[in-house]
């Protein structure tokens, strides 16, 4: 049972971020205003892409959702000071503090 949980809660994400980022996206150049106008369904399919990202640059394949969701403030609070600067910038900018 505990199995089931987590490999469903993964399916539906795949599923949900497929119909959400449907059309392609250069993740390098969206910048933090593009998505802070994004709906909020669009805006998650973006944060875990951000998350993969992150771990997969750090060939870390671990998630610690406590410390994904507070980077994700401190990602959106950057973003907020800086709209103009892209999205991977305020990534960088925040793993750097």
């Amino acid at each position: 049972m505990k199995l089931c949980f987590p490999i469903a809660l993964a399916a539906s994400t795949i599923v949900l971020a497929g119909q959400v980022m449907a059309a392609e996206v250069d993740m390098s150049k969206l910048t933090c205003k593009e998505v802070g106008a994004m709906p909020a369904a669009r805006t998650i399919a973006v944060a875990m892409w951000v998350s993969g990202y992150v771990h997969g640059k750090a060939g870390n394949a671990m998630l610690d959702g406590d410390k994904a969701h507070a980077n994700a403030e401190k990602i959106a609070d950057y973003c907020k000071a800086n709209p103009a600067a892209t999205l991977t910038t305020a990534v960088e900018a925040v793993a750097k503090s």
